[in-house]
């Protein structure tokens, strides 16, 4: 999972963000809607993806899924015997 993250090159995501958020708060003052949500249906939706990710990570990290974290699970269960 890290290498794909890590073959992600964050600054086009940040200068993505940028240029939405630029053209709907642009559009806004003008009278246009660009994003066809209103503001409780974005935090909710925001609310539910922290959520949802918040909880694949924590599980990710207090579980053992890789060959290297299982053994390192053995080591230590070996040296609390």
């Amino acid at each position: 999972m890290r290498a794909a993250l890590e073959s992600i090159n964050n600054k086009w995501v940040r200068l993505f963000i940028l240029i939405v958020v630029f053209a709907n708060t642009v559009s806004m003052i003008f009278g246009h809607q660009l994003i066809p949500f209103s503001n409780e249906e974005i935090a909710t939706g925001l609310s539910v993806l922290a959520l949802a990710l918040s909880e694949i990570w924590n599980h990710w990290k207090n579980n053992s899924y890789t060959k290297s974290a299982k053994e390192a699970d053995k080591y230590l269960k070996q040296l609390k015997i």
